[in-house]
């Protein structure tokens, strides 16, 4: 399916939900059909979610590149990084070099000049030399706080993965093409941990899998990955269970697997129509009880966006709410939304048709109660 994402409709009630969801919210422990193809399986009765539009923030901003944290939007200009605080419509310069990739929390971002790479600091108005290279070093953020990076770099015959932790300075390299098949490899799932790295792909020793290499050299096979197609994106809920969306058994959804047991629970079923399979996705908030999911819809013949909010308690969506109808996203919802560090406002951004930058921002203010 192509997912193309213009025009918004912003609902403050949930009842344009098929039979399941009440006004406030309230979710019945049956299976609850959104569509033909969003299935969610509510377990909780007692409690309810409300996410009420705060608001439209309007973007007026001619800009190459955009980086979009809530109520702060990053951008390039004349060869530099700037800032437009959202609250006040303040605008600054905060670097001197364009970035290219922003850390999760915002505070951070990466910059390639001249075949160097630097991180940016906003906090301490500092930058930090990683390496040399080019655009084709896959060089990014190594967890949501921007406090390590990963390179992917190509030596000769060889392919190493380089750890940069920020703080200390400290590098830890790992000759990848080594350990694994490099055709079978996921890159982008890549991510650190505090003593290493974790990365899906085909050990030359085990097959495929969702592995843990440590700074000392140890691989860990933490799941096979039985029946999941890849696992290119993913985040940890405890230190036994992730969330992930991707294709399991044959079926597109969003899903949670616990390493211990290797059980595969769906929370959002994907879909398929005459253009092929599609897979919904998600945002996480930072306490990781909420959850920002979207599910493609025709109009006519153009294909828009449905997003939704629910709860995630014990591993599994309760009490969701259809919060944006026929909308407009310049991408999925992994990028097009993002949420406050408190957990409690959730900000989508939308574009307008053929503009690749963002035209506005919704504001959504959520409550519990319980």
């Amino acid at each position: 399916m192509k997912r193309k994402w213009q025009g918004i409709a912003v609902l403050t009630i949930c009842s344009m939900i098929a039979a399941g969801c009440t006004l406030n919210g309230n979710a019945s422990s049956e299976t609850v059909t959104i569509s033909e193809d969003v299935k969610l399986e509510s377990a909780l009765a007692d409690g309810s979610i409300i996410a009420k539009h705060d608001g439209s923030i309007p973007i007026d901003v001619e800009v190459s590149y955009t980086g979009f944290k809530g109520n702060n939007l990053f951008y390039n200009q004349n060869k530099a990084t700037y800032h437009l605080d959202l609250e006040t419509m303040k605008k600054e310069k905060i670097a001197d070099e364009p970035f290219y990739l922003l850390s999760e929390n915002g505070k951070r971002a990466l910059s390639l000049v001249n075949e160097e790479f630097y991180v940016l600091d906003f906090q301490t108005n500092t930058k930090q030399f990683i390496g040399t290279g080019s655009e084709e070093y896959m060089t990014y953020f190594g967890n949501e706080e921007g406090s390590t990076v990963i390179q992917v770099i190509d030596k000769e015959s060889d392919i190493v993965i380089e750890k940069t932790n920020l703080s200390t300075e400290q590098k830890t390299s790992w000759t990848i093409s080594d350990m694994f098949d490099w055709d079978g490899l996921s890159v982008s799932s890549l991510q650190t941990s505090s003593n290493g790295v974790y990365i899906v792909g085909k050990s030359l020793q085990e097959g495929y899998g969702f592995y843990h290499l440590t700074e000392n050299g140890e691989i860990e096979q933490l799941s096979p990955l039985e029946k999941i197609d890849s696992m290119d994106r993913y985040h940890f809920l405890d230190e036994e269970t992730i969330i992930f969306n991707d294709t399991y058994n044959g079926k597109s959804g969003i899903y949670t697997l616990n390493l211990k047991t290797e059980q595969v629970t769906q929370l959002v079923a994907g879909g398929e129509d005459e253009e092929g399979i599609w897979v919904p996705f998600y945002k996480l908030s930072p306490d990781k009880s909420k959850i920002l999911f979207d599910a493609p819809v025709q109009v006519g013949k153009e294909y828009k966006t449905n997003v939704y909010i629910a709860e995630l308690v014990n591993g599994k969506i309760s009490n969701p709410s259809l919060i944006m109808q026929n909308a407009d996203l310049y991408a999925v919802i992994s990028y097009t939304g993002y949420w406050s560090q408190d957990s409690n406002t959730a900000f989508i951004s939308t574009n307008l048709l053929g503009n690749e930058t963002i035209d506005t921002i919704e504001v959504f203010q959520i409550q519990s109660d319980k």
